[in-house]
C-alpha cells in the first residue's frame, strides 16, 4: 500500500465523529505492515479471544472478567510490558504473536477484549500511568486496572490516595490512536529513522 493511500485512510478515519477503536488499531497495524491481508488481523485477534473465552461464564462479574484477562494475558500467555523500543510493540498482529507491548497498547487490547466480551470500559492516563476502568452498574465502584503493573487491580481509595484519580484523563478513541502515533515518532527519533519519523509526523499533523 502506498503512503498516499495510507494518508487518505488516516485522514478519513480522523474525520469521523466517533471512529471505532478496532479500525484505528487496524490502520496502525497496516501502517507498520503494509502486506497485511484482509481478515488476517481478525483471525489473530479471534485466537486471543479463544484463549480467554473458556474461562468466562455467562454470569461472570466485571471483577471476574478483569481477573481472567490478567491471568490469561500475563500468567498463561506471558505477555511482557515495557517502554516502546520496537515498532512491532504497536502492531496488534505482532503484539499477539510476540507477546510484547507497551502499557498504552496493552490498554487498547484490554478495551478490544472488553468490547468483545460485552463489558463497558474506558482508557485513562494519569501521572504517567495507563489505567483501564471497567464500568459497573447500579452505583457499584468501578474496577480499575493498572497496565504499568501487569494488570493489577487498583482500588478506588488507592487511586485517590496517590492523586491519580483526581488527575485521570479519560482518552477517547482519536486521542488513543494519536498517542500511539506519538509513540512511533518517539521511537523513530531514537532510532534515527528520519523517513519513518517524517511520515508518521505528517499523518499526525494531517489528523489534528
Amino acid at each position: 500500500m502506498t503512503q498516499d493511500k495510507l494518508q487518505t485512510l488516516f485522514k478519513d478515519y480522523f474525520g469521523l465523529y466517533n471512529p471505532s477503536l478496532s479500525k484505528g488499531v487496524a490502520l496502525l497495524t497496516l501502517l507498520l505492515d503494509t502486506t497485511l491481508k484482509r481478515g488476517e488481523l481478525d483471525s489473530v485477534f479471534n485466537l486471543l479471544c479463544g484463549e480467554i473465552a473458556p474461562y468466562l461464564q455467562d454470569d461472570s462479574s466485571t471483577e471476574e472478567k478483569a481477573e481472567i484477562f490478567r491471568l490469561v494475558l500475563f500468567d498463561k500467555l506471558k505477555f511482557k510490558i515495557s517502554g516502546v523500543n520496537d515498532d512491532t510493540q504497536l502492531s496488534l498482529k505482532q503484539v499477539i504473536r510476540k507477546r510484547s507491548t507497551t502499557p498504552m497498547f496493552m490498554g487498547v487490547m484490554y478495551l478490544l477484549l472488553a468490547k468483545n466480551f460485552h463489558t463497558p470500559a474506558f482508557l485513562g492516563l494519569s501521572k504517567g500511568q495507563v489505567i483501564v476502568c471497567f464500568e459497573k452498574e447500579y452505583n457499584f465502584p468501578n474496577v480499575y486496572i493498572g497496565l504499568n503493573n501487569n494488570g493489577a487491580f487498583i482500588t478506588d481509595s488507592e487511586l485517590s490516595a496517590r492523586g491519580v484519580k483526581q488527575e485521570l484523563q479519560v482518552l477517547n478513541t482519536k486521542q488513543t490512536i494519536r498517542y500511539l502515533l506519538s509513540n512511533l515518532i518517539y521511537l523513530y527519533t531514537k532510532q534515527n529513522a528520519d523517513d519513518k519519523k517524517q511520515f508518521v509526523q505528517t499523518l499526525l499533523e494531517n489528523c489534528l
